[in-house]
């Protein structure tokens, strides 16, 4: 049986690993993330991975929650400085995840590998599948509140994400591909375009 985890320093161990993991997803990229690289960056022994975690899908899946967790905060606080207009906010929402940190070649490899490996992992792709569902539902609340009242304009909502989350991951791909800022704004914008014209009153 595997000893408990202490609580105190092992916890600290537990995100240095973490760190360390997203660290090497962003420099070196997933195909050559392994455990001993990962202990090199985060300068432990092997052993320290086995005791803090059941094995590398879950540091993975611990290294995409920290990756989320940045996009969260850039997106809580855009939702804070912005207009508190319902359609503002949702413009709020969609740039957040687009700012200059987030568009940087490290940052966005690491979320494709991490799509990638939720592919081939139940863990990883656990996570993942629980990290959109909350992206989702925060924005369709957010449409919501665009549609107001209206039955007509609420019956569209699923619609409007739909085609807003799918525009939105082309947009992260396209900009690995192509590095063209103006085509992530007119994305953006078509987004706004599709949520005035069909939600907005």
């Amino acid at each position: 049986m595997k000893p408990r985890r202490p609580t105190g320093h092992s916890r600290d161990r537990r995100g240095d690993i973490v760190r360390a993991a997203l660290k090497v997803l962003q420099t070196k990229g997933y195909a050559a993330l392994t455990a001993r690289k990962v202990a090199a960056e985060a300068d432990i022994s092997l052993g320290h991975i086995s005791y803090n975690f059941s094995g590398m899908d879950e540091v993975l899946s611990e290294a995409y929650k920290l990756a989320s967790a940045t996009l969260r905060a850039a997106t809580d606080q855009g939702l804070e400085t912005s207009a508190q207009e319902p359609i503002e906010q949702v413009r709020a929402y969609l740039v957040a995840g687009f700012g200059d940190y987030f568009l940087q070649p490290d940052h966005v490899r690491t979320r494709i590998d991490l799509w990638s490996a939720a592919l081939a992992h139940p863990a990883i792709a656990e996570t993942e599948h629980a990290l959109y569902q909350r992206y989702r539902d925060e924005l369709d609340a957010l449409l919501i509140a665009v549609a107001g009242e209206n039955p007509a304009r609420r019956g569209k909502v699923q619609m409007v994400s739909d085609t807003i989350i799918a525009t939105l991951d082309g947009l992260w791909l396209d900009w690995m591909r192509r590095r063209d800022s103006q085509a992530v704004q007119n994305g953006l914008d078509c987004c706004m375009y599709l949520v005035r014209k069909i939600l907005a009153a």
